[in-house]
């Protein structure tokens, strides 16, 4: 399988790693900083500034997207209309309209797309996941997440015109797609930010179709260093905390605990590990997998869009101070 790699910044240079352990051929790489890439790739692997060349000169099999969130759309429909199938870094696109036309690009060449929902491979979230399909934890009642953070990210990430967004579409959608992996499907979103679409501060409250509640808080407000992105669930025979993912990389955190779960009335910890590093690594060889095989990535077209409709929910209910049913965001609604 040859693999185009667009963008080597921090999260592409996991994507680098996970495609040389994965045996697929580095057919290429799409960088502005041609130092950077020289530096990550050697002298023996093309590189390219413009997409378009790129697929044309070494026609890759797949094209893997880590570039800021407003490339997403031009850069996948490129490769798509070129025969390639497409991995996308999170989130799939920076709205949703950007999301319907990947979809449509996709159904219309027939290739497949995966997204990077790298948090699902964290081993602690899928010992969790294990947890609640095994009826140990019984029924979901709440879900109660969070990202605190001290200082915010620098570069590009600060321009909400090409994050689509402030905090809540930038890191936030990591919380909003693992509501979804551990709680299932989004029935309503209420919301409150300082700023919604350049927001700094939220608070989302979510009901799934199950019934479960679900509550997202977060904000870049919190004192440097402060890095938390716990996860915590209430069930009926239950309850388990995630202590983070990304707060033990970041430094916030440290040790080796990861779960902790209360089940038949005590409190013990989890000897599961992980580390955020590995999750994205363990995500993008996963997605390749697949996609070589032909077969829908576990996280594809469907669950990318869903993510993004979310973060669209919780703009319009913070812009509109309602309560958004996600029909209303379901496709070929108005957006």
């Amino acid at each position: 399988m040859k693999v185009a790699l667009c963008g080597l910044g921090e999260i592409g240079q996991i994507h680098l790693r996970a495609v040389r352990e994965s045996g697929a051929e580095l057919a290429a790489v799409c960088e502005l900083d041609r130092d950077l890439a020289i530096q990550s790739v050697g002298v023996e692997v093309p590189v390219f500034s413009d997409v378009g060349e790129l697929i044309e000169q070494t026609s890759p099999d797949l094209v893997d997207i880590c570039l800021p969130h407003h490339l997403h759309v031009p850069v996948a429909v490129a490769a798509l209309e070129n025969g390639c199938d497409v991995l996308l870094e999170k989130p799939m696109a920076a709205d949703l309209a950007g999301c319907d036309e990947i979809l449509r690009v996709a159904g219309e060449s027939g290739r497949r797309v995966g997204v990077s929902h790298n948090q699902v491979h964290f081993e602690p979230h899928r010992r969790l996941r294990q947890l609640i399909d095994s009826g140990e934890l019984g029924e979901i009642r709440a879900i109660y997440e969070r990202l605190w953070m001290g200082g915010k990210y620098g570069g590009w990430r600060e321009d909400s015109s090409q994050v689509g967004g402030g905090l809540l579409m930038d890191a936030g959608v990591h919380r909003i797609y693992m509501a979804e992996y551990l709680g299932g499907p989004v029935q309503t979103v209420t919301a409150v930010m300082d700023n919604p679409r350049s927001e700094d501060a939220f608070v989302l409250t979510m009901e799934f179709e199950s019934g479960a509640l679900g509550v997202i808080q977060g904000g870049y407000h919190g004192p440097d260093g402060v890095f938390d992105d716990r996860i915590e669930i209430q069930a009926s025979a239950g309850m388990a905390e995630i202590l983070g993912c990304e707060a033990f990389f970041e430094g916030d955190l440290d040790g080796s605990l990861r779960l902790r779960t209360r089940i038949d009335g005590a409190w013990a910890g989890d000897p599961v590990g992980g580390h955020w590093d590995e999750s994205v690594v363990a995500s993008v060889k996963e997605a390749l997998a697949d996609l070589e095989a032909g077969r829908d990535p576990e996280v594809g077209l469907v669950e990318g869009r869903a993510a993004v409709a979310v973060v669209e929910a919780a703009y319009r209910s913070a812009e509109e101070g309602r309560t958004v049913p996600m029909v209303e965001l379901t496709r070929g609604s108005r957006e």
